[in-house]
């Protein structure tokens, strides 16, 4: 299942102090403006359904961030969420189905899809808040659904409860056997200062699987090199993001821009001057105003004179 988040505007933006729009990759990226790729409006987007990436790079550790507190769960669960009364779930029959298998017909069955469709849409429309209220109550109901736990580990994500969001995909992951959502896992993994081998060990998986969503194959990639990167290793970097660039089906899809963003990015870093244009031109070439592409354009020109 692969709740929604609406049209993508982030590129991406490492650790240590970057300047936001110049360093690439991962979390905390800069807003993209003016940009002249049409946006498509939020879906619902549900199981069994592709869609947007969902590991928006929001990741990003604040030094002023309080710790967070782990807070003993209460044995009642939380309260059931006020629900529409006149409102039918906007699920495919599949996941109906499967809910029902595991609650039987009647009205909690209904309550929890219920749930699980208000808490995709709300994600879709950038409110986490609402999601993690419903979803939590539907994951206390139904930990078995492994719909369930994928959509409250993604509204946890939005509200950047790393540990807690890893925790429920971890549990996605065991329960189903994909690897669909190791792009925000490895995410979680950087956010929360874990090694770069774990990182690498969430994000490869995917990168290597020809037949995952491509765009998350790209954002699994993005945050594998950007990890690389913060360890110093720009050419491991570079590689990761070359071999994926190189695949059979690169084209000028946005995610492929977002990894050619950071390519050029770590170019840059490697004074690569370069290949950072041409990574940069072919953004350019598709969309013009993709991100600041055009200032960084015009100041590598300026810069090589």
């Amino acid at each position: 299942m692969t709740p929604p988040e609406g049209h993508r505007k982030d590129a991406g933006g490492g650790r240590g102090g970057s300047t936001p729009g110049r360093r690439a990759g991962g979390r905390g990226g800069p807003r993209q403006q003016g940009s002249s790729r049409e946006e498509s409006p939020s879906k619902l987007n549900v199981p069994g359904a592709s869609g947007e990436p969902v590991g928006r790079e929001r990741a990003r550790r604040r030094p002023d961030a309080p710790p967070r507190t782990k807070v003993d769960p209460d044995p009642k669960g939380p309260p059931r969420p006020p629900l529409p009364e006149d409102e039918e779930p906007q699920l495919p029959k599949g996941v109906i189905r499967e809910i029902e298998r595991a609650l039987g017909k009647g009205s909690k069955s209904r309550d929890v899809a219920l749930c699980l469709s208000i808490g995709s849409q709300a994600i879709a429309e950038g409110r986490p808040d609402v999601a993690v209220e419903v979803l939590s109550w539907a994951r206390h109901e139904a930990p078995r659904l492994a719909s369930i736990r994928e959509a409250y580990g993604i509204a946890l994500y939005h509200e950047e409860r790393w540990a807690d969001a890893m925790s429920e995909l971890q549990a996605y992951r065991r329960m189903t056997d994909r690897h669909d959502q190791n792009h925000v896992i490895a995410d979680c993994l950087r956010a929360l200062g874990r090694g770069l081998e774990q990182v690498a060990s969430a994000a490869e998986p995917l990168v290597s699987d020809a037949q995952a969503p491509e765009d998350r194959r790209a954002e699994a990639a993005i945050v594998w090199a950007a990890a690389l990167a913060d360890e110093g290793d720009v050419g491991a970097g570079r590689a990761v993001l070359r071999r994926f660039l190189e695949r059979p089906r690169s084209g000028d899809a946005e995610h492929d821009l977002r990894v050619r963003y950071l390519a050029a990015d770590l170019a840059e870093r490697a004074r690569d001057d370069d290949d950072a244009q041409r990574q940069l031109e072919l953004i350019a070439a598709v969309d013009s105003g993709f991100l600041d592409v055009a200032e960084r354009l015009e100041g590598l020109e300026h810069r090589r004179g």
